[in-house]
């Protein structure tokens, strides 16, 4: 019994240091953490160090729901106005403001282009203008404008997540803009693409972005694709874009940026389409 007691023992003692083994190297066996699913929204984070446009405190997606066409409401006290934009096709689309973006609700069909631009937005436009915006504003004069955003978006249909930057040559709060539209792409699905062909890349805000141009009813029009999709940015330097576009002669150097909206536009489906997260901020305010 005394040699049986003793490998019991020394059975116990390595069984022991393997448990400690395995616990060092990160595999107690316990469950595995679950990993993300394609679409969910990023877990909320802290704001870094230095971020001039950082993202709220996700809360609550209940709020006021549009469905007009042209309707839209102010959220966040009105430093942002959302709207439906329901302007390409007669499909019907709603569109759930809250304080921290918007969800959409739509089931278009639509093989020409885009349904609608449901969007977020800061400034003036078409005589709406959001409360203490900084535009319109001179090109000359924009400083330095950083935007955070994080969207979901579903597995289905045909869409694009991206910016829509308007500048006219006058501070022009009413009416359509006349100078030039400028994108921001930052997702899509395979077949949607910008209005003209593809010019070059370019890098801006630590990413690398394939330069397109062409025109919309005779409105020049150039949009950055991002060539590695994201569905969050953080400090996004909008004033660069603008920068670079006025450096390749889209952009007159004494033109006015009217307005920034942020959102998709949807072919096929749209529903799911959310904005969880937005901020634009000109230095730092």
């Amino acid at each position: 019994m005394g040699d049986t007691s003793r490998i019991r023992r020394a059975s116990a003692l390595v069984l022991a240091v393997l448990a400690l083994a395995l616990a060092g190297c990160g595999t107690s066996g316990g469950p595995a953490p679950a990993a993300p699913q394609a679409g969910a929204p990023a877990a909320p984070r802290n704001p870094g160090p230095g971020e001039l446009a950082p993202l709220p405190a996700r809360g609550g997606q209940d709020g006021q729901r549009i469905c007009g066409k042209t309707e839209s409401t102010p959220v966040a006290g009105g430093r942002f106005e959302v709207q439906n934009n329901a302007w390409g096709d007669d499909t019907p689309q709603c569109t759930t403001a809250f304080d921290t973006g918007f969800a959409v609700d739509a089931q278009h069909d639509k093989d020409s282009g885009p349904a609608a631009y449901p969007s977020i937005v800061m400034g003036c436009n078409y005589g709406t203008c959001t409360r203490d915006a900084p535009f319109p504003r001179p090109v000359a004069d924009l400083g330095d404008i950083r935007s955070s955003w994080a969207v979901t978006t579903p597995r289905r249909g045909d869409y694009n997540v991206a910016y829509d930057v308007w500048l006219d040559p006058t501070p022009r709060r009413e009416g359509a803009n006349t100078g030039a539209e400028l994108m921001i792409w930052l997702d899509r699905t395979d077949r949607v693409q910008p209005i003209g062909a593809e010019r070059g890349t370019v890098e801006i805000g630590d990413a690398r972005w394939a330069v397109w141009t062409g025109e919309n009813q005779g409105t020049p029009v150039i949009s950055y694709v991002r060539e590695e999709a994201t569905t969050q940015v953080l400090d996004l330097p909008i004033t660069d874009f603008v920068t670079d576009a006025t450096r390749r002669g889209v952009v007159a150097p004494t033109w006015f940026l009217t307005n920034i909206q942020a959102g998709f536009e949807p072919w096929i489906g749209g529903d799911g389409l959310t904005t969880d997260a937005f901020a634009l901020t000109r230095n730092g305010v």
